[in-house]
């Protein structure tokens, strides 16, 4: 599914009817995935480009003083930019956001739809420390039920903080192991985490999650990047 971006309310045709035709086709793109209970990447997309928007629409006030003042520079090839638009927002500056302001409700409406999805699936998304606790939790596994397939993945993660003008970012990055059948560890978990640090690591204790969900909601799309999201939040309160 191609994105809907900024380059979507940036065109030569001015004809609105048209673009709004364009970008409602687009949007019923999104609903389709959503229907399917599908949240990525349609939700990142979204919530970006409504973010971006939004920025533009209070930006525009300044945004034409800005340009005023640039005519009356001597510039030749003149480009002005605001989130990275091309200079057409000059020529057709009414008319976008007039297509901005249109296009912005459907937006939001299928972000909430996203959210109540998204909320929905983290609510039904349990997770536990395996065994005994170690001090050091950045780094260790993780395991997943797939649901949908019957089978379980083994993942392992580093987790990094990094520096901001504002509050610290936390980040996840994994690493896929292998598939397991879940009676190899069902009802055994501590016993199946201390076989993968003999197999895998020189180490006598890793932070070990098992993540479990009865939903059998699209994995890759949804399951799989709420979980990590929500593991991620346990790993920042540490």
């Amino acid at each position: 599914m191609k994105a809907l971006t900024l380059d979507s309310f940036i065109s030569q045709e001015s004809d609105m009817e048209i673009n709004q035709y364009h970008i409602l086709s687009r949007l019923k793109e999104y609903q389709k995935e959503l229907n399917k209970n599908k949240i990525y990447p349609s939700l990142s997309e979204l919530v970006y480009l409504s973010s971006q928007l939004d920025e533009i629409l209070d930006k525009k006030d300044n945004f034409s003083l800005q340009y005023h003042k640039k005519q009356s520079d001597e510039y030749s090839k003149r480009k002005l930019t605001i989130l990275d638009i091309a200079d057409q927002i000059v020529e057709y500056e009414d008319y976008i956001y007039e297509l901005i302001e249109w296009a912005l409700p459907y937006l939001k409406s299928l972000i909430k739809e996203a959210y109540i999805i998204y909320n929905f699936i983290e609510n039904n998304i349990s997770i536990s420390e395996v065994g005994t606790s170690p001090i050091y939790k950045d780094e260790g596994y993780f395991l997943i039920n797939n649901a949908a397939e019957n089978i379980t993945q083994i993942h392992k993660y580093q987790s990094a903080i990094y520096s901001s003008e504002s509050k610290p970012l936390h980040s996840i990055k994994t690493t896929f192991i292998e598939n397991v059948k879940p009676l190899e560890y069902s009802n055994n978990a501590e016993i199946f985490k201390h076989e993968l640090i003999k197999r895998f690591y020189n180490r006598t204790n890793y932070a070990t999650f098992n993540i479990e969900t009865s939903l059998e909601f699209p994995f890759y799309e949804s399951i799989f990047p709420i979980a990590k999201r929500k593991l991620l939040n346990i790993l920042s309160e540490f």
